[in-house]
């Protein structure tokens, strides 16, 4: 199920005298912020954090979940919702504890250095039915697909094409990083969800 509005609101009540503390709507669950940096999620009315040692070390038996299926293990910290002071100083450790924010770098594989007239359908990850997918929409060589970028190209392909699912979205970033897809799905889930919500309309193709 996905995450009430109210349980949102909620939490940050909880947080306010803590400052920087935001949430944004993704898909029905939430990203938690603390200054601009993802801190934690909600999904499904709970209340996940990011782990750290330091965050670890204030919990006497820390319990841990998936805030959705193939996510890394999070802090599940439900119990201390209540406990306004507690809650506080557990995701103040986490922000200060987790590291900087950094543009992810496309890693160094034959994706990346091929040239850009390369077609869609020789790049990695991209099978017949998803380069099909990508010509009809106008993409059609790996110069193209990068200057759209994963998202704007799956916002594209899903303007004309609803039955298009995510798979398509981790298959095209991992085309552009090199990275296996299911790699791209474990890892840059919601990231890229975030980045997908935040468009305020898909793009259509060049005329």
């Amino acid at each position: 199920m996905a995450t009430d509005a109210d349980f949102a609101a909620h939490v940050l009540e909880q947080l306010a005298e803590l400052g920087g503390m935001s949430t944004r709507r993704m898909f029905g669950e939430y990203a938690l912020y603390r200054y601009g940096q993802v801190v934690g999620l909600l999904c499904d009315n709970q209340m996940f954090l990011k782990p750290t040692e330091a965050a670890q070390a204030l919990l006497t038996e820390p319990a841990y979940g998936h805030p959705f299926p193939g996510a890394r293990p999070h802090l599940l910290v439900n119990e201390l919702l209540d406990d306004r002071e507690s809650l506080a100083k557990l995701v103040r450790v986490t922000s200060e504890n987790l590291p900087a924010s950094a543009p992810r770098k496309p890693r160094k594989t034959h994706a990346t250095k091929a040239d850009g007239t390369t077609p869609v359908g020789r790049l990695p990850n991209l099978g017949p039915k998803s380069a099909r997918m990508l010509v009809d929409a106008g993409i059609r060589t790996l110069a193209e697909l990068q200057a759209l970028g994963a998202v704007r190209a799956y916002a594209r392909i899903k303007a004309t094409q609803p039955g298009a699912s995510l798979n398509l979205l981790w298959a095209l970033e991992g085309a552009l990083t090199g990275s296996p897809w299911q790699t791209v799905a474990r890892e840059h889930r919601a990231s890229l969800l975030l980045a997908l919500d935040s468009l305020s309309a898909p793009l259509a193709p060049d005329q």
